[in-house]
């Protein structure tokens, strides 16, 4: 199986490419898988390394708690007919035809694992582990914040596995086509990096003017909103007065002091610092103003 990342849809990658991911849009795993942007290295961030570390512990504490046994997959996994689609399974389960896949998570993201409940980019990625292994059913065990472990089923289901596939296909055409998937709002800041220069040229493209009016729009509406929310502040802020909060039946609402560093710019200047630790970083900015030539047209 092809193993080079930027050829390869794995586990990882399908909830992104479902547009359900919370960490990476449909159009940042294209720039990735591209090469328009470079694949960032998170195995030295400490969660991820805690994670990795933790899997034989939470693999371990399955099996304690039911009575099942399980082993490292001996391979990685590849699709039947579409060979750059693949996997890898953190354990099979022994003398059936499920495995299980480790997840470690922070107290934070308990209540995603409330009841029944199961965070969607993993029920996807392990509906990807069945539906590329041939298995039946996913296991996943999670250990939350250290301090609470649950384990939880999920069944194959082979017309959301082919709805996955077709889509997997339909993503690497565009890979392959070097065709961007439409941006999202997720990707207002990365477009920034997608697209850092411009030809300085100005295109027509009636087709987004009323995409361009809505965002007008959109833009007064939210100025409205911002003064509302800074009057109603104020108020409640000059009703608390020298007071550390108010309570009200439904809320608490302090206003207290706190401290934060800050570099005092002008004192570097005068010091003649400024100009030796600064630097100049280049960025796009969007503004949007009347055609004139069109309306005197």
């Amino acid at each position: 199986m092809n193993q080079d990342r930027k050829n390869y849809i794995g586990g990882s990658d399908i909830p992104a490419i479902l547009g359900i991911s919370r960490w990476k849009t449909q159009l940042q795993l294209w720039a990735e898988k591209t090469g328009e942007v470079d694949v960032e290295d998170i195995s030295h961030i400490e969660a991820v390394e805690l994670g990795t570390e933790l899997e034989d512990f939470v693999a371990k504490k399955f099996e304690r708690k039911t009575g099942m046994k399980v082993r490292r997959a001996p391979k990685l996994y590849a699709h039947k007919i579409f060979s750059y689609m693949g996997c890898q399974v953190d354990r099979l389960v022994e003398g059936t035809d499920e495995l299980l896949e480790c997840k470690t998570c922070s107290a934070w993201k308990a209540k995603e694992w409330e009841g029944e409940e199961i965070p969607m980019e993993y029920i996807a990625q392990v509906m990807w582990q069945l539906g590329i292994t041939g298995r039946k059913i996913g296991h996943i065990a999670v250990l939350i914040g250290g301090q609470s472990f649950k384990y939880k089923k999920i069944y194959f289901d082979e017309a959301m596995f082919g709805a996955m596939v077709a889509k997997a296909v339909k993503f690497m055409i565009m890979v392959k086509e070097k065709t961007a998937p439409m941006a999202v709002g997720a990707d207002n800041a990365f477009i920034q990096e997608l697209l850092p220069e411009s030809d300085g040229e100005i295109q027509e493209a009636n087709d987004l003017n009323d995409k361009v009016a809505y965002r007008q729009e959109l833009k007064m509406h939210v100025s409205e909103l911002m003064g509302q929310l800074d009057t109603i502040e104020a108020e409640i802020k000059q009703a608390i007065g020298e007071h550390k909060g108010i309570k009200t039946d439904q809320y608490i609402v302090t206003w207290t002091p706190q401290q934060r560093s800050y570099v005092d710019t002008e004192k570097l200047k005068a010091e003649g610092l400024y100009e030796k630790y600064s630097t100049i970083k280049s960025s796009r900015v969007m503004r949007v103003t009347k055609n004139k030539e069109k309306d005197n047209g």
